[in-house]
């Protein structure tokens, strides 16, 4: 199959013969736009696997590398749009402060609020307008750029439809000026601002490089969903009630808070029918969208406590630290390793942070709800092979690292392998740390030499099995000189 605008060139037809290019070569096409890669086969083959790549020296692919692609430029438009929002809301609180019906200035002129007119003055006017064609300009060219074949998709986004309700008409105002009469419900654009700062959120991640955390990304959406929601039925009841009360926007607030708090003092009340229903609409979205943002917080915080959450970063900035890093955490282990380490008197106040890929099981759980323990110890569910989870134990800030392994351990070589791969990981991520590590057979031994403190069970046992040969009860000796004893 020829790629399309690409005529038959000789080299297909020597690949069709079972001649070829190196594996991997890249030859361009004649129009430039295609890059096909060319993988060797060999002669008699039938079919030969070519691979199109879109050349980015188009004018197209330069604008989408700097709007879509780029992290750092996509953050700074990103940025700059959520600004423009922003900017627009403030300009219209600004001009429902100066707003003043009985004298003609603002919404409604003469006070003929059902038409919901507005009158603004000039320079509101130019600042509005060129925001709007500023925003109107930058949506269709990010339209343009995303656009992969489906226009109705593009066209039908809430987002792009918001984008021209707030921009098209101010546009329309510089060939017909008697439409700046007309109300626009500019206060939307906080919706936009609230998608944007997602999106920038996103951005800002990606472009240090640090995974953001699904929790704060989850409490921020629903912070910024409660501010548009009071904001908009502030705005939108403040400009309804222009025909009955004339409802100051302090006041309008107030009634949003009261309501949304489930409150409702009856004070303030909208008297009019369309304001009414906006409240009522109002309410249904927020008994739509917030229960399921709660639910998504909820399940969350449920998912995180499981897992152990984060070892307090100012703790590790304060207090000293250790880590254990083991494959499955059993009961025998664990008192093994605790006993004995806060058995030094100078290693009391050191806090152990254990991190472990699976959940806790019963008797270990009961055993770190003991109040000698569950001050200093603290579980999280994660793996030393994920540098997310390294850096939720704080493993830079530690003052040492164990990585050790079961003497019950069914397969010794995979769980040496295990240990390795975490040595390894804990290095990358942590040069400085001190590694203890504990290998249960000595063949092993050379993979982990990097490490600080090796220990090799094996390798023990049987250099005490050979003292005792020479010398008997060498091996209880030593038993009872490495085990703390507390004179039980």
């Amino acid at each position: 199959m020829q790629p399309r605008g690409v005529l038959p060139h000789p080299w297909d037809v020597g690949l069709a013969q079972g001649w070829g290019w190196e594996a991997g070569e890249a030859r361009e096409g004649r129009d430039g736009n295609f890059q096909p890669r060319l993988l060797l086969l060999p002669a008699g083959c039938c079919q030969v696997q070519v691979e199109f790549y879109v050349n980015e020296n188009t004018f197209k692919e330069r604008l989408k590398l700097f709007f879509i692609k780029n992290q750092r430029s996509s953050l700074r438009i990103r940025l700059f749009n959520f600004s423009l929002k922003l900017l627009t809301c403030l300009l219209y609180i600004v001009r429902v402060l100066l707003d003043n019906p009985e004298e003609g200035i603002g919404w409604g002129g003469s006070g003929d609020s059902h038409h919901l007119e507005r009158a603004l003055e000039p320079p509101c006017v130019s600042l509005q307008v060129s925001i709007a064609l500023i925003s109107f300009l930058e949506t269709m060219l990010l339209t343009y750029l995303s656009y992969k074949g489906n226009i109705w998709e593009q066209i039908f986004r809430i987002s792009f439809i918001l984008e021209m309700i707030n921009t098209v008409p101010f546009i329309i105002t510089i060939f017909w000026p008697p439409l700046r009469n007309l109300f626009i419900p500019v206060f939307l654009n906080c919706w936009l601002a609230k998608y944007a700062l997602e999106n920038m959120i996103n951005d800002l991640h990606r472009a240090i490089q640090r995974t953001q955390s699904a929790m704060f990304n989850q409490v921020l959406i629903l912070i910024c969903t409660l501010l548009c929601l009071v904001f908009t039925g502030t705005c939108g009841i403040q400009h309804l009630e222009r025909a009955g009360e004339k409802l100051s926007l302090f006041k309008s607030f107030y009634f949003c808070i009261v309501t949304f708090s489930t409150v409702g003092y009856g004070d303030v009340t909208p008297k009019i029918w369309p304001s009414q229903l906006l409240v009522v609409i109002m309410i249904c979205v927020a008994l739509v969208v917030l229960p399921l943002q709660f639910e998504e917080l909820v399940y969350l915080w449920m998912e995180r406590q499981k897992s152990g959450g984060n070892y307090s970063r100012h703790r590790a900035q304060t207090e000293k630290h250790v880590v254990l890093c083991v494959s499955s955490l059993k009961i025998d282990l664990l008192m093994d390793f605790l006993n004995e380490f806060y058995a030094h008197p100078r290693l009391q106040d050191y806090y152990v942070v254990i991190l472990c890929p699976t959940e806790m099981d019963i008797q270990v759980r009961r055993v770190l709800q003991i109040p000698l323990w569950s001050q200093r110890v603290i579980y999280l569910q994660g793996s030393a092979l994920k540098d997310q989870d390294l850096m939720r134990a704080k493993m830079d800030n530690g003052e040492a690292c164990f990585i050790l392994s079961s003497r019950n351990e069914v397969d010794r070589t995979a769980a040496d392998h295990q240990t390795i791969l975490r040595a390894w990981a804990v290095k990358d991520f942590a040069p400085n740390c001190p590694l203890y590590v504990q290998i249960l057979k000595p063949e092993n031994k050379f993979h982990v030499k990097f490490a600080d403190h090796v220990v090799c069970e094996e390798e023990c046992k049987y250099a005490m099995l050979a003292l005792n040969c020479v010398c008997p009860a060498t091996s209880t000796l030593i038993t009872l000189l490495v085990h703390t004893s507390r004179g039980q």
